[in-house]
């Protein structure tokens, strides 16, 4: 029987030591998407890629290295691999799942030898072994979408963090018309409360005056993946983002459509 041959995209080198218990010499590291790229090039594959999101790198994340992946290895299964009480994580965990199709999640805390193998095997073999809390939860990953509806939202989350959500300082952080913002404010509200209460178990209060501190809360906790340098480059083009029917959709008044073609 073949063994699987594991790739880990992480730069912390303590990762890697369960990692090489478990995997021994089928284990593949990628520190960063430069070394990624590298080992694309030369022809490796992979049966299955654990993909940590923060990569110490300037310009890219591991929201970068599953885009890669999932174009240049399409084969290679993906499980969503970090520490999931740090900021922007539970983002990163929708955003792999539903843009790149990731089968499994597995917390950092989380990675003995055995669950390991354990995760390997369960995702060869077509089983998901992603804790059924989890499960749960990313019932409503595309959420994310009602998030992030364009590109151009990625700058306002970030103003908003600045700016404590305060719309006349975001205005003019983005030198644009308050007006503008309206509808950003209005939905983006909306989706935070309702990703709030799917990922957080925080009681969605409904209708809400208070959109600066629901924003300005949503903007600071998920920071590290609000302003990730890639997180606009990744969502574009649409085709390369996989969107599939699932369980626990919003609303269709939240949900823009994305394109599959």
């Amino acid at each position: 029987m073949v063994s699987p041959r594991i790739l880990l995209v992480d730069d912390v080198p303590g990762e890697r030591a369960n990692f090489a218990q478990a995997f021994g010499e089928n284990l593949t590291v990628a520190a960063d998407l430069a070394q990624l790229d590298q080992l694309i090039a030369s022809g490796r594959r992979w049966d299955v890629a654990f993909v940590d999101f923060y990569l110490s790198s300037p310009t890219t994340t591991g929201l970068s290295a599953m885009l890669r992946l999932r174009d240049e290895r399409p084969d290679c299964r993906l499980v969503t691999y970090s520490q999931f009480t740090e900021s922007g994580r539970t983002l990163y965990a929708a955003a792999a799942k539903h843009w790149f199709a990731a089968q499994a999640l597995l917390d950092k805390t989380r990675n003995e030898p055995p669950r390991l193998t354990q995760y390997v095997r369960a995702v060869l073999g077509g089983l998901d072994p992603t804790p059924e809390r989890w499960q749960t939860r990313l019932r409503y990953a595309g959420l994310i979408d009602n998030l992030l509806a364009e590109p151009s939202w990625v700058p306002v989350w970030a103003a908003i963090r600045e700016a404590n959500g305060e719309m006349s300082r975001v205005a003019n952080i983005l030198q644009v018309q308050v007006s503008s913002l309206r509808t950003f404010k209005d939905r983006a509200t909306e989706a935070a409360l309702m990703f709030n209460e799917k990922f957080h178990d925080i009681p969605n209060p409904g209708d809400t005056r208070n959109k600066k501190g629901v924003l300005s809360s949503f903007a600071s906790e998920h920071r590290h993946f609000l302003m990730a340098p890639d997180l606009s480059k990744v969502m574009y083009p649409g085709p390369r983002r996989i969107a599939r029917p699932s369980e626990g959709r919003a609303p269709a008044r939240l949900t823009r459509r994305i394109d599959t073609r």
